[in-house]
């Protein structure tokens, strides 16, 4: 057994590295995730900042713990600016919609008599003891349990979610600047505790990763401008004032897996919708279904290409890491792929 561990110990240890890393990654996102989520979102925001800061550092000559810093202001900066305009114009919205809330209710009262009528015409030629209850029945009855259980559930839900989000948005920031100002150190420290085969694995297959990496985030700028385009050119159809700032806005939201565009899209239209702009809403519907096709078209294609993968296995690697870890398996797929790549490359040179 030592002799044949011997004779194909790079290739054994390889895929040992591999299924560690697999065992690692699954075991991290389905235990441990609840609790290091902030530290994570924190990696990721550093990896996303990592090409300006390398920038600055060497063009502008200053030190990395300054330009850490001014990526995560200037990372701050864009975020608070797509909060404050969606909770801006959710008031604005809402307030315009409590104003017309008469008119729609009364409007969406005559709708429910209408339609009321109808199912008690189709009612009438059902056999004896079926019966269909009125639509206002049915509207009472999901109110009262909405406003009765539900909202004391959410109101409770909701006073625990608001202290943790804070606290957790706290601990992202502040992981996020560590991350970037002391990487180097960061990952050495973590190389030096690795047992001597892991951290041999890791310098052999560091040359493809990082190759693999550039290659991924290369592959989400063009899909963040691909998106921010889309969203530009949409918005000035539908006549958005400020299509050209809600449209970057949208780019960079959809570097991010589990919010995307949907988490403004989806409700900005359904708000839309219930003040009766319907010209509006099914604008921004085709917008999201226009960003979300092309997305999904061109994602496998253009990841493949940047970071030498075939299309096919970057499909794969999407839909297997949503199949199993959600929304965040497109960002893990993707990531699992890099490192196959990466253990591939090295096994070539070697």
């Amino acid at each position: 057994m030592y002799e044949f561990y011997h004779r194909n110990k790079k290739s054994i240890d390889r895929i040992a590295f591999l299924i560690l890393i697999s065992i690692v990654v699954y075991a991290f996102f389905t235990v441990l995730f609840t609790f290091l989520a902030p530290f994570f979102f924190g990696l990721l925001i550093a990896l996303l900042m990592e090409p300006l800061i390398r920038f600055i550092v060497r063009r502008l000559k200053w030190k990395r713990w300054i330009a850490s810093l001014i990526c995560l202001l200037l990372f701050l900066a864009v975020v608070s600016s797509l909060g404050a305009w969606l909770v801006t114009t959710l008031i604005r919205q809402g307030a315009a919609f409590v104003e017309t809330a008469p008119y729609h209710i009364e409007e969406l009262a005559d709708r429910l008599s209408e339609l009321n009528v109808r199912l008690q015409r189709l009612g009438d030629g059902l056999p004896e003891g079926w019966d269909i209850p009125e639509l206002q029945e049915i509207a009472l009855t999901l109110v009262t349990v909405f406003f009765g259980e539900g909202m004391r559930d959410q109101g409770t839900r909701l006073a625990t979610i608001i202290p943790n989000f804070f606290l957790n948005t706290i601990l992202t920031l502040i992981s996020a600047y560590f991350f970037m100002a002391d990487k180097d150190v960061i990952f050495e420290t973590i190389k030096k505790g690795c047992p001597k085969w892991i951290s041999s694995q890791m310098a052999q297959t560091k040359k493809g990763l990082s190759k693999a990496m550039s290659g991924y985030f290369r592959a989400q700028y063009i899909l963040m401008a691909v998106v921010g385009i889309i969203s530009i050119v949409g918005l000035l159809i539908i006549g958005n004032q400020y299509a050209l700032f809600v449209g970057l806005l949208f780019a960079i939201l959809d570097f991010l897996p589990i919010i995307g565009t949907g988490a403004v899209l989806i409700p900005w239209a359904l708000i839309s919708l219930a003040m009766g702009n319907l010209h509006q809403a099914i604008g921004l519907g085709i917008i999201y279904g226009v960003i979300t096709i092309t997305r999904q078209v061109l994602q496998p294609k253009i990841l493949g290409d940047q970071m030498g993968a075939h299309p096919l296995a970057s499909l794969m690697s999407i839909f297997i890491g949503f199949r199993m870890f959600g929304l965040l398996g497109l960002v893990i797929g993707p990531s699992l792929l890099m490192v196959f790549i990466a253990i591939f490359e090295a096994k070539n040179e070697g």
